[in-house]
This record gives structure tokens, C-alpha cells and sequence, in this order.
């Protein structure tokens, strides 16, 4: 990768941990979900108005739909779990897609996994499996057992499935959107990013209104900077990915950005005051090690 698509990446790598912190943080991560897309969604009316509509295909617009839907899946889900879980244990779960991604990339889009990407995706796998065990094993050796049917689990694999497919989605539309000559170079992530937001938070708004759980003012009254700031944060995130995806492989894209993993666990850990912090991050050195065999195979 060329050393300024490693800045970027690393730099939404970190701001990517920053609203993660805040939504775990929030006292409805659903709600303030809603709010940090809702503050940015009327710029989705600017995007269409500034934009060559004509010029978009319809293949782009198909991508811009179904990469709206499987957000609105990542949203939720993420949401979910951290409303059970602990974000040193969702996390990195929810963001070990390197893992996978490789796979689905290989067959979906053709690209190539060495022998030293599957070792790192084994590494990968048996750091996830490891979390599973919530660092039982330190204290009760003889409990060592998995917890895939608790709420928090259930709902970090779900993400992960979700990162997984819109990483893949979002990596065919980035070629097909730079193709676009009428939008400037370095427009056509955030017009990209801006659509499918609205399609997602769209979707997510609908859903929750569905379910009765649009409990807004109170968090609308206590916590709105912070909503906002998170969906700046996102923005620029997810903008600066989509950007590099236009030019770099996407198995390496995904992997140096989970370099974020160590961050979340050491932000659940002393921030949050969540447990097993020696043990999880112990766990996250391991997977960014298989991370870094999948990005240099």
C-alpha cells in the first residue's frame, strides 16, 4: 500500500474507535445511533443536487441501496450489542473481518489467498475463539466454555457478517463510482458514503419506529454534540476507506484498519472499567498479529 493510503486508513481506524466509545457510552446506543444518522442525512439533498444524477448508473444505484440496507443491519446489530455486551469483547468480534473477507473476496471478486494469509486467518479465528471463553479459563479452568448464545455474541457475529458483505458491496461500487468522470477525483466516496447513509438510517429509523423504541428526547436533550460529533467522525471514517478502496486491495485495506481492535480493547478496559482487560488485549496482539500475516501474504 502506497504510505499515504496507510495514513488514512489508520487515521479511520482511530476516529472509528472514537464513535464506537461514544455510542457505547450513550445510555440508548439505538437512539443515539438514530440521532448520529439523522444529523447527517439532509446531506444526502446536497449530494443529489451538486451530483450529475444522469451520470449514476443503475448498478451504482443498486449498490447504493443494498449497501444502505446491510448498514442499517450493521447499525443495529452493533447497537444491540453494545447494549448487553462490553465493547473490549463486541469489538473485536464485530471487527475481525479480515478473517473472512479475504475468503468472500476471493470468491466474489477474484483475489488470492496465500498460505501465509490462511495462517493469519487461523490466528484470527482462534482469537475470536478465545474471546468466547470471557477469560473463564484464568479463573475456573475446569468451566472453559463457549457463550455463543448470549445477546452479546449473538448480536457482535451478526456484525461481523454485516462488515463482511458491505465491505465486499462497497468495494465493487467504488469501482464502478470512480468510472464517473463527471464527479470530480475525491468526491465520489463521500457522495457514495452520503447516499447509502440515508438509505441506511432511513431503514433504521423505520425499524425502531416499528419495534416502539424512538425514545429520543431524552437522549436528543442530554446528548446531541455528541451525536453529532460521532456522525462527523463517521463520515470522515468511512469516507476515507472508501477513498483508498478506489485504488488498494481491499483484503489489505480491511486488515490494516483493525489495527483499531487494540485501541477498543484499551479503551473498554480503562475507560469503561470492563473486566478481563489483561486477558482480551492479550487476545487482540494475537489477532492484529494474523492481521498483519493476511495484509503482507
Amino acid at each position: 500500500m502506497a504510505p499515504i493510503s496507510i495514513i488514512l486508513v489508520i487515521l479511520s481506524a482511530a476516529i472509528h474507535v472514537g464513535w464506537n466509545f461514544l455510542t457505547k457510552s450513550s445510555d440508548n446506543p439505538k437512539v443515539f445511533s438514530l440521532l448520529k444518522g439523522a444529523t447527517l442525512m439532509p446531506l444526502s439533498l446536497v449530494a443529489l443536487m451538486i451530483i450529475p444524477v444522469r451520470s449514476v448508473s443503475y448498478e451504482i444505484w443498486a449498490y447504493i441501496f443494498f449497501s444502505g440496507i446491510i448498514h442499517a443491519v450493521y447499525i443495529l446489530a452493533l447497537s444491540s450489542a453494545y447494549e448487553v455486551g462490553d465493547m473490549s469483547y463486541v469489538y473485536p468480534i464485530a471487527r475481525s473481518a479480515p478473517a473472512f473477507v479475504p475468503i468472500a473476496a476471493f470468491l466474489t471478486l477474484g483475489e488470492t489467498i496465500s498460505i501465509r494469509g490462511s495462517l493469519g486467518i487461523a490466528i484470527v479465528v482462534t482469537g475470536v475463539f478465545f474471546l468466547q471463553v470471557r477469560g473463564q479459563f484464568l479463573s475456573e479452568p475446569r468451566k472453559l466454555m463457549f457463550s455463543l448464545k448470549q445477546k452479546d455474541s449473538i448480536w457482535a457475529f451478526v456484525t461481523l457478517g454485516a462488515v463482511v458483505t458491505y465491505t465486499i458491496i462497497d468495494k465493487a461500487a467504488m469501482v464502478a463510482m470512480s468510472r464517473i468522470t463527471e464527479i470530480k477525483n475525491g468526491f465520489h466516496a463521500p457522495v457514495f458514503f452520503i447516499l447509502q447513509y440515508t438509505v441506511c438510517y432511513l431503514l433504521f429509523g423505520l425499524y425502531l419506529g416499528f419495534r416502539h423504541e424512538l425514545k429520543i428526547r431524552p437522549v436528543l436533550r442530554k446528548e446531541w454534540p455528541l451525536a453529532l460529533i460521532a456522525a462527523i467522525g463517521t463520515m470522515i471514517s468511512y469516507s476515507l476507506i472508501l477513498h483508498v478502496m478506489q485504488t488498494e486491495n481491499v483484503s489489505y485495506i480491511v486488515t490494516l484498519r483493525q489495527s483499531s481492535v487494540l485501541l477498543a480493547v484499551l479503551t473498554g478496559w480503562k475507560a469503561l472499567k470492563e473486566p478481563y482487560g489483561k486477558y482480551r488485549l492479550l487476545v487482540a496482539f494475537c489477532m492484529l498479529f494474523g492481521f498483519f500475516l493476511v495484509a503482507t501474504c
